[in-house]
């Protein structure tokens, strides 16, 4: 029984997903158990600074943030085989993404930092592991990311009789969506589409001292104001077309108050929580018209036989599968079911397909170790950009 752990801790900073699964070739991939473990506040700290554009920092500070995330992800490791009696050497390897901090794939050179030390990693868990996922793509002249859309295909196809496609939306820090083709000879496309969490959360804190806005407890108080979203929605990135990606050094919160600063003599004088509001439509909003507009260019938007059949029979024909942190906001769920209503799709729970919304991106990367192991080629140029196909990451023996 070939079992592969994954880590995933993403640009949110909400905590470290851990992900155990069974894979084997051509059969289905199981999620054998899951958990999240939240930061500690101080490393928390450190890792946002560490992301914050023009901050200057010594080596040894990002040497020592270093260190104490990769023993965090071992703990984070450890508890979970422990939890479940399952044994070290059990494991063929761990799949680790690790903490990005930069990501840079329109720079001279592209590149993209994960913090991770996988040789003490594999020392303090006695499994092997494989990381530096995206740098084999950016060196073919890929964007690095995303690189889940292959796994998504994994998982959620073959497709049951009712649904003609599935798009999956992965809510971190960073929105990015996986447009899964019709018919298993189509092609899958997959891109992020901008902020998910991170302009909410950062907003949260530095108003309410709270990381993030429970439920979306606190942005339900304001009122979306259409001038500042229509604002938001101009920036340059969201008309931009696929391959692309970005990150926490675009979209963060002096993007935010740049925003503010700007249009402040078209808007009136908006609360807190007004600006919170319309934050949840920004990401809503900019998620579902990616979606709309991917499926109507004449390139990606095919419509196979089967699709038009469930149409002509009005029956749902696209699930929006939803994943991430963001399944926690259930004011950005709400809006997110609205606008795919109005796409004649349904938003489907994870929970309904067997799988833990916290956990998918950490199966990924589980999956993507398998790949290595196996020596497939898991990057996707379709979605990436990258010139051809290649194997993903590097090895490192406990």
């Amino acid at each position: 029984m070939p079992l592969y752990v994954g880590i995933m801790s993403g640009t949110s900073l909400d905590g470290i997903d851990v992900a155990l699964i069974n894979i084997q070739h051509n059969t289905p991939i199981v999620l054998i158990c899951a958990h999240t473990v939240p930061f500690e506040p101080a490393l928390r700290e450190s890792l946002t600074a560490l992301m914050q554009p023009d901050s200057v920092h010594s080596v040894a500070k990002i040497g020592t943030v270093q260190q104490a995330l990769t023993c965090a992800f071992a703990q984070a490791v450890n508890t979970l085989l422990q939890e479940h009696n399952i044994t070290p050497d059990s494991i063929k390897a761990i799949g680790c993404h690790g903490q990005t901090i930069w990501h840079a794939p329109d720079a001279l050179i592209p590149f993209s930092i994960q913090l991770n030390n996988a040789a003490l990693l594999a020392a303090l868990t006695q499994i092997d592991v494989i990381d530096d996922f995206r740098a084999n793509d950016l060196a073919h002249d890929g964007q690095g990311a995303p690189l889940v859309p292959p796994f998504h295909q994994a998982l959620f196809m073959p497709y049951p009789t009712n649904v003609a496609r599935r798009v999956v939306i992965n809510i971190g820090g960073i929105a990015n969506v996986t447009i899964l083709p019709t018919s298993p000879t189509g092609i899958t496309r997959g891109f992020d589409t901008g902020p998910g969490n991170t302009l909410l959360d950062s907003w949260s804190e530095l108003n309410t001292g709270h990381a993030i806005d429970i439920d979306g407890r606190w942005g339900s108080d304001g009122t979306c104001n259409t001038i500042l979203l229509n604002k938001l929605l101009a920036d340059p990135y969201f008309a931009l077309s696929a391959p692309k990606s970005t990150g926490r050094e675009y979209f963060n919160l002096q993007w935010l108050k740049q925003q503010l600063a700007n249009y402040q003599t078209l808007i009136p004088a908006l609360s807190p929580q007004d600006v919170q509001a319309t934050l949840v439509e920004l990401t809503s909003v900019s998620i579902a018209q990616a979606i709309a507009r991917h499926l109507a260019s004449p390139e990606h938007g095919e419509r196979s036989d089967h699709e038009q059949q469930l149409g002509q029979a009005n029956q749902h024909k696209c699930e929006w599968i939803i994943c991430g942190g963001g399944v926690h906001n259930a004011a950005l769920l709400q809006q997110l079911q609205s606008l795919c209503s109005d796409q004649n799709a349904t938003l489907t729970d994870m929970h309904s397909l067997g799988y833990d919304a916290d956990a998918i991106e950490a199966m990924a990367f589980a999956w993507l170790a398998y790949c290595y192991d196996a020596q497939i080629p898991a990057n996707s140029p379709a979605v990436t950009g990258a010139k051809k196909s290649v194997i993903l990451g590097a090895k490192t023996y406990a």
